[in-house]
């Protein structure tokens, strides 16, 4: 069965899925939702998902939003990059939420007003300040990082994959990775991998 994803590709959170996706090699089709497509505020879309966010899966008929829940989720069902030491698991579930929430946050502050707000309503002020903050997260990102291939140790694990759809974001917003020596050794293992090449790096910018 063809897993149907809703969401537009240029969001961070939907990316997180389709790369996973193609990690896995499964069939899955993209539906256009949110953003200039619109449609999460429709009562049939907001019956699957009273949030009116995306993505949202279809996983022949059972239902599931948020980013970290579905890729967990596939990770479980097809028994790939999972974990059976708990501490592991439990440093996993914060690094996805250190980058689902607390990177994501000040992410989203530039993304408004730098492309998605109106020229007139952008706030120049908001962009530098969420700037500032995000160079500080990505200064605890790169602690991780300096000694370690991925963000778990030598392996590949789902920590990566939330981080990394917002560390290609800030890459497009021309932040200097100069002094980060650890985050851009990660960067470089992630761009040889066919499926973030294929979700991520082919990703159009919002609101596209």
């Amino acid at each position: 069965m063809t897993i149907k994803i809703y969401g537009r590709k240029s969001s961070c959170n939907v990316q997180k899925v389709l790369w996973l996706c193609s990690e896995l090699k499964i069939d899955f089709e993209t539906k256009d939702y949110g953003g200039k497509y619109g449609g999460t505020k429709e009562e049939t879309y907001k019956a699957l998902n009273p949030n009116s966010t995306v993505p949202l899966i279809d996983d022949d008929g059972f239902f599931l939003y948020e980013s970290n829940a579905i890729i967990k989720y596939l990770s479980n069902k097809y028994n790939y990059l999972t974990l059976e030491n708990t501490k592991m698991v439990a440093l996993r579930d914060q690094w996805m939420d250190w980058a689902g929430f607390t990177l994501a946050a000040p992410c989203a502050i530039i993304t408004l007003n730098l492309i998605l707000l109106p020229p007139d309503k952008r706030d120049p002020s908001k962009v530098l300040k969420a700037k500032e903050q995000v160079l500080t997260l990505l200064k605890i990102l790169d602690n991780q990082l300096i000694n370690n291939k991925y963000i778990l140790g030598d392996e590949f694990s789902l920590a990566d994959i939330p981080a990394g759809c917002w560390y290609n974001r800030c890459l497009k917003f021309d932040f200097d990775f100069s002094s980060f020596k650890g985050i851009a050794a990660w960067g470089e293992a992630l761009s040889k991998r066919k499926p973030y090449q294929n979700a991520i790096l082919s990703a159009p910018m919002p609101p596209n």
